[in-house]
């Protein structure tokens, strides 16, 4: 199955990053988006979801989905979405499928390739902050 593969991928490159606690934006997003308030709400998961926050990662994709605070765009949606289920979130996978079913070829490509995008950026950012050479030094390499 075509999209266990490309997830199973992303989700290889997701264990690199850090798990994020929940923070003081996405109960902001929480509050904002049951009242109503979909941009204010937008801006709030967008801060957690960029942090690596699976929930925020999963409600920014459906309000990119669904046009709640924005217009719908189904490829960012993918990113979100995606990132959110390599991030631990399997809930969202009939999401996917679903959405994946109603898009083109080349913006599932597209919002496949902004999610592994995330994904080594984060990584990159992790391992900057590792000193890798005192590692390897260690273990005689």
């Amino acid at each position: 199955m075509k999209i266990t593969h490309t997830l199973s991928a992303l989700a290889l490159g997701s264990l690199l990053t850090m798990a994020m606690p929940a923070s003081a934006d996405y109960a902001t997003g929480i509050a904002a988006y049951e009242a109503g308030d979909y941009q204010q709400a937008l801006l709030a998961f967008e801060v957690d979801a960029n942090n690596g926050h699976a929930r925020a990662q999963e409600r920014l994709g459906n309000m990119y989905r669904t046009g709640q605070g924005t217009r719908p765009d189904p490829v960012v949606a993918i990113k979100w979405l995606t990132l959110a289920y390599t991030n631990g979130l399997r809930s969202t996978l009939p999401t996917l499928e679903t959405l994946r079913e109603s898009i083109t070829e080349a913006q599932l490509v597209e919002g496949e390739q902004m999610a592994l995008s995330w994904l080594e950026d984060a990584n990159r950012i992790v391992f900057a902050d590792d000193d890798t050479d005192a590692l390897y030094d260690a273990q005689g390499f």
